[in-house]
């Protein structure tokens, strides 16, 4: 049997990994007031109508608010539209006309709008 070196195995296994195995989303709402990042491990929002403020959600525990300096937002993001769902690993975010939902499988995330903010 003809041996096969170990980084032709590697280069094979990622070539057959599943397209839709993605590893990160950006979006996007549809009023342009809230730009996120979704991991696997984590996903973070970031609001423009809030100075320095973002919502971070890990796979286990509550959502947060946090303080941030920098931004996960993009030049040209995909827009999540109202009514839409955007899934990776255990988070799901959804955009809707009063603002948006990400939580994780244990029920935990927060809730962004102009309005009103809430972590649970």
């Amino acid at each position: 049997m003809k041996r096969v070196a170990p980084t032709l195995l590697l280069v094979a296994a990622l070539a057959a990994a599943p397209a839709g195995a993605a590893t990160q989303k950006t979006f996007r709402t549809p009023s342009k007031r809230i730009a996120c990042l979704m991991l696997k491990t984590s996903v973070r929002c970031d609001t423009f109508f809030l100075n320095d403020v973002a919502f971070r959600l890990t796979a286990h525990g509550k959502g947060k608010r946090i303080h941030v300096t920098d931004t996960v937002a993009l030049v040209k993001e995909p827009t999540l539209a109202y009514g839409k769902s955007a899934k990776l690993g255990p988070f799901t975010c959804t955009s809707r006309t009063n603002g948006l939902t990400c939580t994780n499988r244990r029920k935990h995330g927060f809730f962004v709008s102009r309005e009103s903010q809430r972590v649970f």
